[in-house]
């Protein structure tokens, strides 16, 4: 699916564009995201310390909340 912007810089001049989304986007890329040292089994939990998601071991002690839904 695409997205068409349509650009108008001044009454007489009308550009468009198309943005299409790319399917191949790693969690790497994001800002947010540190998969530096991420080893198997382990989920991206948030660092408040640091601002981005982190490679943790999941325990009793890294989940403190679980936040929506009914389950």
């Amino acid at each position: 699916m695409s997205t068409i912007v349509t650009i108008r810089p001044s009454k007489t001049t009308v550009a468009s564009v198309i943005v299409a989304p790319s399917s191949n986007i790693s969690l790497g890329t994001l800002t947010n995201v540190d998969v530096a040292n991420v080893a198997d089994g382990q989920g991206l939990i948030y660092s408040t310390a640091n601002g981005k998601f982190e490679g943790k071991t999941i325990t009793a002690t890294a989940v403190t909340s679980i936040v929506g839904g009914s389950f």
